[in-house]
């Protein structure tokens, strides 16, 4: 990010690019599939599924879809899960080099996301994520 000319915003998709969430998220998922008696999905295979969120995930780890009568109570598990163990996830160190630069060139920046507020605000401040605007 060499030049900044013309740059008005940017912003960032918090899962996968701002943030890798995908352990997280996994790790959420293990600890369901292990209260049920099943060992655990290995990482790389429950990461191709983090995009489709809860349903995705649940669908990978337990062949379920939200037309089965379980699968209300197997998704709060999980969701309540990963909200109580939240953030063993990093932020992406090139992300945070490009916020710093963002910042020093006063270019407003944000995160956008289609996860939960319960879980996205809690994440970044754990993450130490100032997203304040810059003093002018």
């Amino acid at each position: 990010m060499k030049k900044l000319d013309g740059v008005r915003a940017v912003l960032f998709d918090l899962d996968g690019t701002f943030a890798d969430t995908a352990p997280d998220l996994a790790r959420a998922l293990n600890h369901v599939r292990a209260e049920r008696g099943l060992p655990p999905l290995p990482p790389e295979v429950a990461r191709p599924h983090t995009s489709s969120g809860a349903r995705g995930l649940l669908k990978a780890a337990f062949d379920i879809t939200p037309d089965d009568k379980d699968y209300g109570a197997l998704r709060e598990k999980f969701l309540d899960f990963y909200e109580r163990e939240l953030c063993v996830t990093h932020a992406s160190s090139t992300a945070s080099r490009v916020i710093a630069k963002l910042r020093t060139h006063r270019v407003p920046w944000g995160i956008v996301t289609n996860k939960g507020k319960r879980f996205t605000e809690p994440l970044l401040r754990l993450l130490a994520v100032d997203h304040s605007p810059p003093a002018r």
